[in-house]
């Protein structure tokens, strides 16, 4: 179990588009990964609105998916296909919870629930990564 931490060069992810969104590492291991998205303005769907953007939902189910296949093959994979339900409105800070549901030779399938302060669930999502061959 890791503390919670801003994602860097040090982290399973080297993306600078995640480091953008402020997303932060709360658990990472074979059982899975756990992230933290911190509310911004800038993710609002609308100026007058407090519901957040879809896309930025999107995001986090990819990037917490991905690193839940990470964890298990110790590599980057890519994203092959991704489903994502938006279950209600998205509001403030988000929390995202991936375990890897089927490991394979060439693809790996992870499953992801996105929950809001209150532990409500908003979205659940589910991709499939391209898996590395092993050299």
């Amino acid at each position: 179990s890791r503390e919670e931490s801003p994602l860097d060069v040090t982290d399973i992810g080297r993306s600078p588009y995640q480091v953008f969104l402020g997303i932060k590492l709360r658990r990472a291991d074979t059982e899975g990964v756990e992230i933290f998205l911190p509310f911004r303005q800038e993710f609002l769907r609308e100026a007058e609105s407090d519901w957040l953007h879809g896309g930025i939902v999107s995001a986090l189910i990819d990037i917490a998916g991905n690193y839940a296949v990470e964890a298990k093959v110790g590599e980057g994979v890519a994203t092959v296909d991704m489903r994502v339900d938006y279950l209600r409105p998205s509001r403030g800070d988000l929390t995202a919870t991936a375990t890897v549901v089927k490991l394979g030779k060439t693809t790996a399938l992870s499953d992801v629930c996105v929950r809001d302060l209150k532990g409500d669930l908003v979205a659940a999502g589910r991709a499939r990564y391209a898996v590395p061959r092993k050299k």
